[in-house]
């Protein structure tokens, strides 16, 4: 019985690792579309050339873009996945770690040959960047 349980114990373990959803992305570049005093969106800045690990976690339910100040966001809720002749968005409702409201999203562009974005929206600036995924 003691062969039993742990047969059991390590299919359990197993199916656990294996399961194990975490995407590494690096970026390419990166551009801000920030609100002015009015409370109107402005232009999108110029991209600029940016080499950044981004960790996606579902084990964990977080988001971690490692940049000069490493922004750490707690997925809150899973949208649901949109897809369209042009996208297919996965989305999350996050919180960063003071608590503030962030939706994120990645993005696929099929009119653009698949390419692959991150955004970040705050209430005040939408971050916009290229990445790719690493795989190991």
């Amino acid at each position: 019985m003691k062969l039993f349980k742990f047969l059991v114990w390590i299919a359990f373990f197993a199916l656990g690792v294996a399961n194990a959803q975490q995407f590494n992305f690096q970026t390419t570049s990166f551009s801000v579309l920030q609100k002015d005093k009015k409370g109107n969106w402005g232009k999108w800045s110029t991209p600029e050339k940016v080499n950044i690990i981004v960790k996606l976690d579902y084990d964990k339910n977080k988001i971690i873009i490692y940049s000069n100040v490493i922004q750490y966001y707690s997925i809150v809720e899973y949208l649901q996945k949109e897809v369209s002749k042009v996208d297919e968005i996965n989305s999350y409702l996050c919180k960063d770690v003071d608590g503030y409201p962030f939706k994120i999203s990645f993005i696929v562009r099929k009119d653009l040959k698949n390419k692959p974005q991150l955004y970040v929206y705050s209430e005040e600036y939408i971050f916009c960047y290229d990445i790719f995924e690493i795989v190991k």
